[in-house]
């Protein structure tokens, strides 16, 4: 039996977003991204979190809002090849 070499995992990513969640959210259904769940955060009361996906694709990008501060992250299994860079993208845009 073969053993595959471990290959390094890369670290979560997370950003913080110069955007309001409903644009973000808007610029994600723009790109073809569903809700995959929405709900609170663990222990922060009046929070938001949602993870997204491209249907038929693997991949989460997880959105939070809390006061009044939004983020993305990307769990380095679950990029799909596509979390990370939109992730990156969504930093770059600014609120309009």
């Amino acid at each position: 039996m073969t053993r595959e070499k471990d290959t390094p995992v890369p670290a979560m990513l997370e950003l913080d977003l110069p955007l309001t969640s409903k644009h973000v959210l808007q610029e994600c259904r723009r790109r073809g991204l569903i809700v995959r769940s929405e709900r609170e955060l663990t222990g922060r009361a009046g929070s938001r979190h949602w993870h997204l996906g491209i249907p038929g694709r693997s991949g989460t990008l997880e959105l939070s809002e809390w006061q009044s501060h939004v983020w993305v992250k990307v769990h380095p299994r679950r990029d799909g090849g596509w979390a990370r860079a939109l992730a990156h993208e969504l930093a770059a845009l600014r609120d309009t």
